[in-house]
């Protein structure tokens, strides 16, 4: 039976939740928690590739794995016990990260289903995705800019990370803002916002879609529902039920037909009757 050689790291819940319903069906999978580096014993030679894992169990290139790309992100390697300084870290995870590119390039040699595309978020950023979306669905006015913009596109504004939200120890959520009064020069990206209507996400496999809607009650000052995940009264998320589901489902096929995507999970603001794309995450988390 082939095997899935699962890359990704210790702190993905989807990835638990993957290994699970793939043990159950008698699948085998190698998991490679990249952030768990010098507990794995790797060979990339003229031959191909070998991993073997703490626990004594290996996966070969001559074994033809199916790739299952999760989130293994080579900034969470750990470099516990190793006496180094801070430009040989830099320069190992450069190195295991064009590891992993190699690794990806060969496995996408095989045939076999490749459900996420691991370059689809350099394939796909989202200004890009914006610039396409407007063909498909309604989307909000944005701009983004190092200075300061004279053209006014809204109202009301919110400021939102376009890649890896984390500030140091914090999170980057999607907030309010006064275009005047961010720092400037600096790369801002600024999109109407829309302080009263409701979070919808669809995650979409090979053709089908399954849309919900979240009960964030979202206001002015409170935008991002992520700021909820986790405590005692975290909004619930329920299947969407709305007249234009169907329509939303075609829109959505056909979008993801134009990315050349088998799977993602792309996120709606709700205005009445009205549903603003705002992004697909080409990896995005599905286990919630």
């Amino acid at each position: 039976m082939q095997k899935i050689l699962m890359l990704t790291n210790t702190v993905d819940g989807t990835a638990d939740i993957l290994v699970d319903k793939l043990d159950s069906m008698k699948i085998k999978v190698f998991r490679w928690n990249i952030d768990l580096w010098q507990k794995y014993k790797i060979l990339f030679n003229d031959y191909g590739f070998k991993i073997i894992d703490p626990n004594g169990y290996e996966i070969t290139s001559s074994e033809k794995p199916t790739l299952l790309w999760r989130k293994p992100f080579v900034d969470l390697m750990s470099f516990e016990g190793l006496e180094l300084v801070d430009t040989d870290i830099t320069f190992a995870k450069v190195q295991v990260r064009q590891l992993l590119n190699s690794i990806v390039a060969m496995v996408n040699d095989y045939k076999g289903v490749k459900l996420i595309d691991p370059q689809a978020e350099l394939r796909l950023p989202k200004l890009y995705q914006l610039q396409i979306a407007q063909n498909f669905f309604n989307t909000l006015p944005f701009e983004f800019s190092f200075h300061t913009s004279n053209e006014y596109i809204a109202d009301k504004y919110i400021t939102k990370p376009l890649g890896n939200p984390a500030l140091g120890s914090k999170i980057m959520y999607t907030v309010r803002v006064e275009p005047s009064e961010l720092f400037r020069p600096y790369p801002w990206l600024l999109q109407k916002a829309i302080t009263g209507g409701t979070d919808v996400t669809c995650v979409y496999i090979n053709g089908e879609s399954h849309f919900f809607e979240c009960d964030y009650k979202r206001s002015d000052k409170s935008i991002d529902w992520r700021t909820e995940i986790n405590t005692e009264g975290q909004a619930k998320w329920h299947p969407l039920v709305n007249d234009k589901l169907t329509e939303l489902k075609k829109s959505t096929f056909n979008l993801m037909e134009k990315f050349k995507l088998h799977y993602g999970r792309l996120d709606f603001i709700r205005e009445g009757n009205n549903f603003f794309f705002l992004e697909c995450n080409p990896n995005g988390q599905f286990g919630w």
